[in-house]
């Protein structure tokens, strides 16, 4: 029978997987014949498992409290192995099957060595400002009276210790989907130059039980280590449901659990302001709402408010509008921001391509506003 090491490798394997016998690099430096150099630097990235079961929730990251420590990890496992630009290496220990993509080493085609020096740069070390649009709160249309009492988290975002025991530590934002929740937060974040953590409250609900308040407690632990911050957690009604719902569903109430446990251990000189984000303010559980220190109403555009909307959007069409915008604006009483950039501006354009026509006229935009209902506020009840 052969030995264990063979059976473990794969002749035209491209990773070279060293025995258990930890070979040393001067062992493994000839392949096929012809030397290969050490490596004297590899810069790694995390990536993640291979695959999951649907469902499943996606790994949130890695979390290395000493990159020393896990240098001299990956060289303990991965000596003697030769890598070269582009292959993964895969952990065998601790997270078994966790893979690593090599982005670049120095020299390239060479193995590693006891002297190498790896760095790991991992995919949570990247911002987590999701949107690539710089925009403040100036710029934003509306909403004036919102705007005026954001610039009191920008005063505690950028001098923490100033407010003390009057921090605005959470906040709450509701109104009818598309009329600038979202956009506030990423407004404020950019102006305080401080980091926004994007969430959706439907994914922070684990698979499993636990994950639910590992993702929140993982979330937290983030913006507080990168603070100045912003948590913002969109859909908070998916899991700030009154108690009668929550107790049909445990996962939910795990979630619930764990972030009012959050909330609580937020300090008030932390940097981290949490920002909750819904549709549905009536069925908001009232230990949930008792958290946040103000609630912000985010109302539908008035007349001048869509003509200004229209405006800001209709300069970054790809075709000319030849079109009375404020009449169009006379027509969209009650419809949010979001659609009259997707539902007008966005159809009207697609139309006018379809039509092959070089501008979008009068015509078209009527076409479209006869097929638009305007939304009616809904009522909930509990």
């Amino acid at each position: 029978m052969e030995p264990f090491s063979k059976l473990t490798k794969r002749k035209d394997a491209p990773v070279e997987v060293p025995s258990p016998s930890k070979e040393t690099a001067q062992k493994t430096s000839k392949r096929r014949g012809v030397e290969v150099p050490n490596a004297h630097r590899l810069l790694l990235r995390d990536i993640g498992y291979p695959f999951r079961i649907r469902g499943d929730p996606k790994p949130m990251g890695l979390e290395v409290d000493s990159l020393e420590l896990f240098a001299d990890y990956a060289r303990e496992q991965w000596m003697g192995t030769v890598v070269r630009s582009g292959i993964y290496l895969f952990d065998r220990y601790i997270m078994p099957d966790y893979a690593f993509q090599v982005q670049d080493v120095d020299p390239e085609e060479s193995v590693i060595s006891k002297s190498t020096e790896i760095i790991l740069h991992s995919q949570t070390d990247t911002p987590n400002t999701t949107s690539a649009t710089q925009i403040s709160l100036e710029e934003l249309i509306g909403h004036e009276s919102v705007k005026s009492k954001c610039k009191i988290i920008l005063e505690y975002l950028q001098n923490p210790s100033m407010f003390g025991e009057w921090a605005p530590r959470a906040i709450l934002f509701h109104g009818l989907p598309g009329t600038g929740k979202t956009m506030t937060a990423r407004a404020v974040a950019n102006e305080a130059k401080a980091k926004i953590f994007l969430a959706k409250a439907s994914d922070l609900i684990g698979v499993h039980v636990g994950d639910g308040g590992r993702r929140i407690s993982a979330l937290f632990e983030d913006a507080r280590k990168q603070s100045p911050s912003i948590i913002f957690i969109d859909e908070l009604d998916a899991i700030g449901l009154a108690r009668s719902f929550q107790s049909i569903r445990g996962d939910v109430s795990e979630v619930v659990t764990a972030l009012l446990g959050e909330l609580d251990q937020t300090s008030e000189e932390s940097g981290v302001v949490v920002i909750g984000a819904t549709n549905a303010l009536p069925l908001i559980d009232p230990a949930i709402r008792n958290r946040f220190d103000t609630v912000f109403e985010f109302a539908l555009p008035t007349l001048e408010e869509r003509y200004q909307i229209l405006k800001l959007y209709a300069e970054r069409l790809p075709l000319k509008i030849e079109a009375d915008l404020l009449e169009v604006a006379k027509k969209t009483e009650g419809l949010s921001g979001r659609d009259l950039r997707d539902r007008i501006l966005k159809e009207s354009l697609h139309t006018a391509i379809i039509d092959g026509s070089t501008t979008i006229t009068s015509e078209i935009l009527r076409k479209v506003l006869d097929k638009i209902e305007t939304k009616s506020k809904p009522t909930y009840t509990i």
